[in-house]
């Protein structure tokens, strides 16, 4: 009995904790709802209160006002950390950010640098810093900016009052879609800024001095994370029924499968922090201005204690055999539970960097030519509507040039398939040596190449492509046996036409300027006007 009572977990909990959600009863919380529901929290000894949120209260600030001892809130709590506040980081619910722009289909907005001059509607808080800090990433001066405060409402975006509405991945698309409205995201995501998002944080003061509770009420909250993902529709029937009656069965459906889809249960482990992770939203931080300095954030990602009872100590005099046994025992076991939480923490931040390096490579792939390292077809016709719309409002010039190699079958069947590649590449190389920083080549198909050049008027284009040309001709193409050909090409070069000009016809014009340069005699330059 006396080894019992010792062995026993002694969490207890003198107060009602109070959990501050950062919205309205939904889906975005299921977890804790849950963890209630299903007694994970009165198993631990606990009792537990939630709170939900509601415009114009900061889960974080009811937090640090001791209004809770827990909140769910936005990665702004490391900028409250940073400033000297007592908050600590408990969890990371969603591993990937559900902040969006949203557009109308019918706007002309589809890039960042599109939203730079347009109107933008975001609720002011540092809690969005992430909307500012893809801007200060890519460049774009935040002073600029078309900002003013959200209203929260959709009105303004369906009205056209403001052209982008910073939203919820799981609740305004759905709500678009609900009132037949076509609509565009735009993510901060594609532009590399993915803040963590729904993080359980706690008041670190009452954390460090209730260690064991603290513990316990994570471990709670992310066993309900458990059951929530895996019981959706027994999940989504109980959030409509107790907490959520105003939203339908169908909306909380669509949350949880973007909110499953956020959280990543089937690659990352439930509240996983990574610390450089971490580091780089402080970064962030700092880079907006909204911090002077950063410091370790060591105090700020939780680490659960591990537990050591002393008591078994004060009874060694009575049990001194029976308590050497079990010190021995309870000392293998640690070592072996520390190095194993060392190795599953190792072997977490490893697949995390797996996952970032094979998105950078499904990326590259997507849009790059194999064999010559070129920008591939998709991506450049993407590029050249881009440029033409850029062209078109900005009254800039731009020109187009298509270029194919002279005689390449010949290649091939003289030398082989394999030199056919060597040439392919190498003329590729010659290609991006020729052209401006500005410019942009692609592997338009089999020996067809294709050179975007913004901003150029028609006697400068042509003196590059000239100068492509002759560089073509005079390079030595050096094949793997050491024998050496060489190669022309032809170039068909047409300027944009704001007025009568889209893609296609730009194309087409380029098209025939090659044709009629290849119907010269090759090796040569034509200009389609």
């Amino acid at each position: 009995m006396l080894i019992m009572a010792l062995l026993m977990p002694d969490v207890q909990a003198d107060d009602d904790i109070r959990l501050q959600l950062r919205w309205h009863h939904q889906f975005q919380f299921a977890g804790y709802y849950m963890a209630l529901e299903q007694g994970y929290y009165q198993q631990a000894g606990l009792k537990v209160t939630i709170v939900p949120g509601a415009p114009g209260i900061s889960a974080l600030e009811q937090l640090l006002a001791g209004k809770a001892l827990f909140a769910v809130s936005a990665p702004g709590a490391v900028l409250a950390y940073l400033q000297g506040r007592p908050v600590v980081a408990m969890a990371t619910v969603l591993q990937k950010s559900p902040n969006v722009w949203l557009v109308r289909a019918d706007s002309d907005i589809y890039t960042l640098q599109d939203l730079a001059s347009s109107k933008l509607e975001l609720s002011l808080t540092q809690e969005n810093a992430e909307f500012l800090a893809v801007f200060a990433k890519e460049g774009i001066d935040i002073s600029k900016l078309q900002l003013t405060n959200s209203s929260m409402k959709l009105d303004d975006l369906i009205s056209g009052k403001t052209d982008a509405f910073n939203g919820y991945l799981s609740n305004e698309p759905y709500l678009l879609e609900q009132l037949g409205i076509p609509y565009r995201v735009i993510q901060p995501v594609e532009y590399g800024v993915n803040f963590y998002q729904d993080i359980l944080i706690g008041n670190a003061d009452w954390v460090r001095q209730h260690p064991k509770q603290a513990a316990a009420f994570r471990q709670a909250s992310l066993d309900g994370w458990q059951f929530a993902l895996d019981n959706i529709d027994y999940t989504v029937n109980y959030i409509h029924q107790h907490y959520a009656p105003e939203k339908s069965i169908a909306h909380l459906h669509y949350e949880a499968n973007v909110i499953r889809s956020l959280v990543m249960p089937d690659l990352v482990e439930l509240g996983h922090m990574n610390p450089e992770r971490w580091q780089q939203i402080a970064a962030s931080y700092q880079a907006l201005g909204m911090v002077k300095t950063l410091r370790p954030l060591d105090n700020f990602i939780y680490a659960e204690p591990v537990p050591t009872d002393y008591r078994l100590l004060i009874k060694s005099v009575l049990l001194l055999l029976l308590v050497i046994t079990l010190l021995a025992f309870f000392t293998l076991r640690y070592r072996r539970l520390a190095s194993a939480l060392q190795a599953e923490m190792n072997r977490h931040a490893q697949t995390e960097r797996l996952l970032v390096e094979r998105n950078e490579e499904l990326l590259q792939l997507a849009s790059t030519d194999i064999l010559t390292g070129l920008t591939n077809r998709r991506v450049i016709i993407q590029q050249a509507q881009t440029e033409i719309r850029r062209a078109s409002r900005y009254q800039k010039d731009l020109a187009v040039m298509m270029l194919d190699i002279d005689h390449f079958k010949q290649v091939n069947d003289q030398y082989g398939h394999a030199a056919g590649d060597r040439v392919l590449a190498e003329f590729a190389a010659l290609c991006m040596q020729s052209i401006r920083d500005s410019d942009l080549a692609g592997r338009y198909g089999g020996e067809e190449f294709f050179i975007l050049m913004p901003e150029i008027d028609l006697t400068t284009a042509i003196l590059s492509a000239e100068r492509l040309r002759m560089t073509v001709a005079a390079h030595p193409f050096k094949l793997s046996d050491g024998r050496e050909l060489s190669v022309s090409c032809s170039i068909g070069i047409a300027m944009y036409m704001p007025q009568q000009d889209d893609l296609d016809k730009l194309l087409l014009r380029a098209d025939q300027a090659l044709y009629q340069a290849k119907h010269q005699g090759r090796n040569r330059c034509c200009v389609q006007q």
